[in-house]
């Protein structure tokens, strides 16, 4: 009888042990994850404030007199560096939320994780159509060929901003249902 009580307590303190360890030497990165978040939610608020002043700039360039076209052409390549920033700010973004969802971590996060990426690789695909919306205004010999590629420009950014903006509510939908493992940024 004692060797068998003595057996199970070995047992129990064998496997007590082993799940210690293997609890120590799991690689849970959420802390990495973390930072890299915080990370991409800085690169898309500055993002944010060259997307904003890229639009300010386009809707001055689109309210300039036709008689002052190199005025609008000049304000149009400030409004494209400035779209060139947003982008490059939406695809660090994108990139960091892939870098952390490539991570050991919960599988709920890594899915919300690799929605932001798909979201932010899609607000940058939608930056770069705005954007063509000053280049149309350089590139085109009349008013008439500006108007349609400008009009085109714009019913392609509207789908596009749809497929972001559905990126972005599956997103949240993951995080309000998980609101233990995604805090709120």
């Amino acid at each position: 009888m004692r060797t068998n009580q003595s057996t199970w307590r070995s047992i129990a303190a064998g496997s007590l042990f082993l799940g210690v360890v293997l609890a120590c030497g799991s690689t849970d990165e959420t802390d990495k994850a973390n930072k890299l978040v915080n990370e991409g939610n800085a690169a898309i608020t500055e993002g944010k404030q060259h997307a904003s002043n890229a639009d300010e700039k386009k809707n001055k360039m689109l309210q300039t007199n036709v008689a002052q076209l190199g005025e609008a052409r000049t304000l149009a390549n400030e409004a494209i560096r400035e779209y060139d920033q947003a982008i490059a700010k939406a695809k660090e973004a994108a990139g960091k939320f892939d870098e952390a969802s490539k991570l050991q971590i919960n599988d709920k996060y890594k899915e919300y994780l690799n929605l932001k990426t798909k979201e932010y690789n899609k607000r940058a695909e939608l930056i770069e159509t705005l954007k063509s919306i000053p280049q149309a205004l350089i590139d085109s010999q009349n008013r008439q060929a500006f108007i349609s590629r400008a009009n085109e420009a714009t019913q392609n950014a509207e789908r596009i901003s749809k497929e972001a903006s559905d990126l972005e509510a599956q997103a949240d939908k993951v995080q309000s249902d998980n609101p233990t493992i995604i805090k709120k940024s």
